[in-house]
C-alpha cells in the first residue's frame, strides 16, 4: 500500500480553551438575528472593523490575501464581484429541519443566479437535522440548493458534533455527464478532541483523526496522531495510505504516491543546499500550516472572549429581535 508520512511540530493547546471555544462558537450562532426576507443582520460598519481588526491580532483572519483573491475575481469578472450572505429561507432559527441558503449578493444586494460552468460555486442550502448544544447539533448541506427546484446536488454531505467532543463530517460529490461511476467520490472525517488528549497522554488506541474517502480508482485512508515532546510542543505524526482498486489503478496510484514522496525528497535536498525556488513544494506548505497554527494557538486562551463579543455585536445587530431558543 502506497504511503506518504509527514511530522508536524505544534503549539499546544489547552483542552478547557477548546471546550470554552465550542461554547462560545454555540453562542455565536444562537446570537444570529434575521431580517423580515430572512437575510442574516449584521453589525454596522465601525463594529465588523473592530471585530475583524482583533480576529486579524488573533491569527485568525488574513484580510490582505482575502482582498488579493477579491480583487483578483473582480478583475476577471467585474460584474460578478459579490459578498456571500446567509438567509433563512424557512422556520425558526437553529429548529430542527430549518432551512437555510448560503447565497451570493450583487453589490446592490440582489442574489445572483449560481452558473456552476462559470464560477464553479453555486449558492448551497444547509438544514437543521439536529440543535441540542448537551446532545448533537447536526445539519446537511447540498450545492446547489435543490429544496425548491429539486435539482440534484452535485456536493452534499453531514456535519455533526457531539457534546463529548467528536466532530464528523461526511461528503459526496456527483459530477453531471456520463459514467457516474466515474464522477463519483466520497469520503467522512472524525475529529475526536477526546481521543486527541487522551493521546497525549499515552492512553489512545486509535488516531483521534481520520479522513477515508472512496472513489471507483482508489480507496484513501489519512490519519493524525499526537504525543508530546519533552518541551511540551506537539508531535503530530500525519498519513496518508492510498490502495488502488483493481489491477490498473493499483500500479497507477503507486507511481503516483512514488512521484509526491519524490517531490518531496527533492525539495529537501535543494533546502539543505540553499537553492530558492520559485513553486511553494508540499512540505513547505505543510510548514506553512504549523506555522499559521501557532500563531493562533499562541492566543488561543483569548479565543473564547472574542467570540463571545461577537455573539454581543450579531444579538446587537441593527433591527436585530430576540428570537427564541432552538427548543423553545
Amino acid at each position: 500500500m502506497p504511503r506518504l508520512s509527514h511530522v508536524l511540530d505544534l503549539a499546544p493547546v489547552d483542552r478547557e480553551v477548546v471546550t470554552r471555544s465550542v461554547a462560545a462558537a454555540h453562542e455565536v450562532v444562537r446570537s444570529c438575528r434575521f431580517d423580515g426576507r430572512g437575510w442574516l443582520r449584521t453589525p454596522e460598519a465601525p463594529t465588523r472593523e473592530r471585530l475583524a481588526r482583533r480576529a486579524e491580532e488573533l491569527g485568525l483572519l488574513d484580510r490582505e490575501g482575502a482582498e488579493r483573491l477579491r480583487a483578483a475575481a473582480a478583475d476577471r469578472s467585474p460584474e460578478r464581484a459579490t459578498t456571500t450572505a446567509l438567509q433563512l429561507r424557512s422556520g425558526r432559527h437553529l429548529a430542527p429541519r430549518s432551512h437555510y441558503l448560503v447565497a451570493e449578493l450583487t453589490a446592490d444586494g440582489v442574489p445572483l443566479e449560481p452558473r456552476y460552468e462559470e464560477q464553479g460555486w453555486s449558492s448551497t442550502g444547509l438544514t437543521v437535522t439536529s440543535w441540542d448544544e448537551a446532545g448533537t447539533c447536526a445539519l446537511e448541506y447540498a450545492m446547489p440548493d435543490g429544496a425548491d427546484t429539486g435539482e440534484t446536488p452535485v456536493t452534499s454531505g453531514t456535519v455533526a458534533h457531539h457534546a463529548s467532543g467528536v466532530l464528523t463530517a461526511t461528503m459526496r460529490i456527483q459530477l453531471p455527464g456520463r459514467l457516474p461511476r466515474w464522477r463519483t467520490a466520497s469520503g467522512t472525517l472524525t475529529v475526536d478532541t477526546g481521543s486527541w488528549y487522551a493521546a497525549l497522554d499515552g492512553a489512545a488506541a486509535e488516531p483521534p483523526v481520520r479522513l477515508s474517502a472512496t472513489h471507483a480508482l482508489a480507496d484513501v485512508e489519512a490519519w493524525l496522531s499526537p504525543t508530546v515532546r519533552d518541551d511540551g510542543r506537539w508531535e503530530v505524526s500525519a498519513v496518508l495510505d492510498v490502495r488502488g482498486r483493481g489491477l490498473i489503478a493499483r500500479p497507477m496510484a503507486a507511481l503516483v504516491v512514488w512521484a509526491v514522496r519524490g517531490s518531496f525528497r527533492r525539495e529537501a535536498r535543494r533546502a539543505r543546499r540553499g537553492h530558492a525556488t520559485e513553486v511553494v513544494s508540499p512540505r513547505e506548505r505543510l510548514d506553512r500550516v504549523g506555522e499559521s497554527w501557532d500563531r493562533v494557538a499562541g492566543t488561543a486562551w483569548q479565543l473564547p472572549d472574542y467570540l463571545r463579543d461577537v455573539a454581543r455585536a450579531m444579538a446587537e445587530a441593527p433591527g436585530a429581535r430576540p428570537s427564541p431558543r432552538p427548543d423553545a
